[in-house]
């Protein structure tokens, strides 16, 4: 009876501890999503600076040669072409901070799934812990109730046709 009830404690706890660390698990992987999302949001800053640094030369050059050339750069076709390589940076620098910002942002969301999974596991530990626990205690029980009982005694009982009984003899009156 005694090792029933302590066997479902043991369990009971051993569930619980399960349903913890599933959840240390958990917010450990959200603290490394997060991380990377600002990671992502970094190297994206970092290479759209870096393209805006590169396109900078690139149409620094082309005005250079241009202007080398004795070609008006301020109008007409040359204009033209410098206008749509300007545009063409904007856009490659403009993908490439959406694309960190989108990556940031799937990590941000696994973040939130693996809070949802720490939340559920502690959540479930504890409700699976209380299941074992009372299924022990319902189990102990039960022996209990199985268990012969000494008996002691009676005082006696009166029966309806005016008998008496008890544990030694039995009268009639």
């Amino acid at each position: 009876l005694v090792a029933t009830v302590m066997s479902a404690a043991v369990s009971a706890y051993a569930v619980y501890s399960q349903g913890q660390a599933q959840a240390q698990a958990a917010d450990y992987n959200r603290k490394v999503s997060r991380q990377q999302a600002e990671q992502a949001r970094q190297i994206a800053g970092a290479q759209a600076e870096s393209a805006t640094e590169r396109y900078r030369r690139i149409l620094g050059t082309q005005r250079a040669r241009a202007a080398a050339s004795g070609v008006i750069s301020s109008e007409g076709s040359p204009l033209l072409v410098m206008m749509d390589s300007e545009e063409q940076a904007a856009l490659d620098v403009a993908r490439i901070r959406y694309g960190g910002e989108s990556q940031a942002r799937s990590l941000e969301a696994e973040a939130k799934l693996q809070k949802f999974y720490a939340q559920t596991a502690r959540r479930q530990g504890t409700l699976a812990a209380a299941g074992t626990l009372l299924s022990g205690v319902s189990s102990a029980a039960g022996q209990y109730a199985k268990m012969p009982r000494k008996s002691s005694p009676s005082l006696g009982t009166s029966g309806a046709s005016g008998t008496y009984t008890t544990d030694y003899t039995t009268l009639n009156y």
